[in-house]
């Protein structure tokens, strides 16, 4: 044993003996190497302890990074291994996706909608501005939403109009709401700043008894027999036939476009509530009576815009529009009470 033992020892020895010269052989290689040779080689090294902080700030910026994509990488994946490095820029927009809005409420089904214009219009034989409104009731299929998008179809079921005064006031025959057609819509819904549901729809114009190609731009037909114009309710006449009742009483047939944009939110019930910005323009075709020659347009200008509103209440779906504007006024009580004549 004692052989074996002096015998590991002078290996071991040896072997060290052997590592210490080969070391000392490159360090006389690289002092007899050319001056200039080395000089280049001291530059690189300086180089690479200039970009030393680059790099150390390039570690810091990814560290952050790798954060992320861990992160977003504890997706599960039916085969992780078949993911390739680009995947991890998928990855990330397939999180933002999935995050964006997706918990917003069902909106499809079946509402009723009802629409006030508030504002004022220039009466008829008393030459005098007054307050005046309109007041609409639709059925509202919301048929398709994905995200914060609604796709709707409406249905007009109850339009009148009032003025604030008895001695003459303008007629709207059922005929008049019956005959505008169904109009598909497309709501927003987006989320405020304290994580309230709104509600949006962009203007909208909507074209009554005649076509334009620029509701925007475009003005209404004057002519009765415009080939823009047709007879909408059947009335006989081209245009939609509106009257006059009171202290005086005439028929017009006009055209007319409205715009709308509506603001809201959706409250702790369910139903959606907000504001609604409209203009309205219209052109007298045809009368029999000089006090409607201008007709009797209605304007948002010197009403308070915040009595200009728009409500939305669930319904059953089986309700017709017949169902909608029979039970209108029990639909919106509040309303009602404030237009008793537009709802009767």
């Amino acid at each position: 044993m004692e052989v074996v033992r002096r015998f590991r020892n002078h290996y071991f020895l040896y072997c060290y003996l052997l590592f210490l010269c080969i070391i000392g052989s490159c360090n006389l290689k690289n002092s007899h190497q050319d001056p200039e040779e080395r000089e280049g080689v001291e530059d690189i090294d300086e180089d690479h302890g200039e970009n030393d902080d680059d790099i150390a700030g390039f570690d810091a910026a990814n560290t952050g990074n790798d954060a992320v994509v861990d992160e977003k990488n504890d997706v599960e994946y039916e085969d992780k291994e078949s993911l390739s490095d680009d995947d991890v820029v998928y990855d990330a927009d397939y999180s933002e996706t999935e995050n964006f809005d997706h918990d917003f409420p069902d909106m499809t089904g079946t509402w009723a909608n009802l629409t006030i214009f508030k504002g004022s219009a220039k009466v008829p034989l008393l030459g005098s501005t007054l307050p005046a409104w309109a007041v609409m009731v639709s059925k509202v299929d919301i048929y398709s939403q994905e995200e914060g998008t609604l796709k709707a179809h409406t249905e007009m079921c109850r339009l009148k109009a009032g003025t604030a005064t008895d001695l003459v006031y303008p007629y709207l025959p059922d005929s008049y709401a019956e005959s505008l057609g169904n109009v598909d819509k497309t709501f927003y819904l987006s989320y405020g700043e304290n994580g309230e549901v709104r509600f949006r729809q962009d203007k909208l114009w909507e074209v009554r008894s005649c076509t334009l190609e620029d509701p925007e731009n475009e003005d209404l037909p004057t002519e009765i027999n415009d080939h823009r114009v047709f007879d909408a309710d059947n009335s006989g006449i081209n245009g939609l036939y509106m009257g006059m009742v009171g202290k005086a009483n005439g028929r017009a047939e006009i055209v007319q476009k409205v715009s709308t944009i509506l603001n809201g939110e959706l409250d702790e019930n369910g139903e959606v509530y907000g504001i609604t910005t409209w203009f309205e323009a219209q052109s007298v075709l045809w009368t029999d009576t000089f006090l409607l020659e201008n007709g009797a347009p209605t304007s948002p200008v010197g009403a308070d815009p915040s009595e200009s509103v728009f409500i939305f209440k669930r319904i059953d779906y089986s309700w017709d529009c017949k169902a909608v504007k029979e039970n209108s006024a029990a639909l919106f009580p509040e309303q009602a009470a404030l237009y008793p004549k537009e709802f009767q």
